[in-house]
C-alpha cells in the first residue's frame, strides 16, 4: 500500500496543470469469463472534462503509464 500510495502522489504530480487523477480500477467490464480482467486502469481527467486512461498489468504500472502519456516523445 506505501507504494501504491507514493505512486498515486508522483503521478497526480506528474500531470499536466489542470489534469487531476481520477481513479484506479479493475480492468474488468462484467463477470462473466469473456469480460473478466486482471489488468488495471488508470484515468485522469483534464479541465474540458476530456478523460485519458491507461491499462497495464498492476495497478503501480498503470500509474506510471498514465503519467508517462503525457510526457512529450
Amino acid at each position: 500500500p506505501d507504494r501504491l500510495t507514493r505512486t498515486w502522489a508522483s503521478t497526480q504530480e506528474r500531470l499536466p496543470e489542470g489534469w487531476t487523477l481520477d481513479g484506479l480500477r479493475c480492468a474488468s467490464t462484467g463477470l462473466s469469463e469473456d469480460s473478466r480482467s486482471d489488468d488495471w486502469l488508470a484515468v485522469a481527467v483534464g479541465p474540458g472534462g476530456e478523460e485519458r486512461a491507461y491499462r497495464a498489468e498492476d495497478a503501480v504500472t498503470a500509474l506510471e503509464g498514465l503519467a508517462a502519456s503525457f510526457e512529450p516523445d
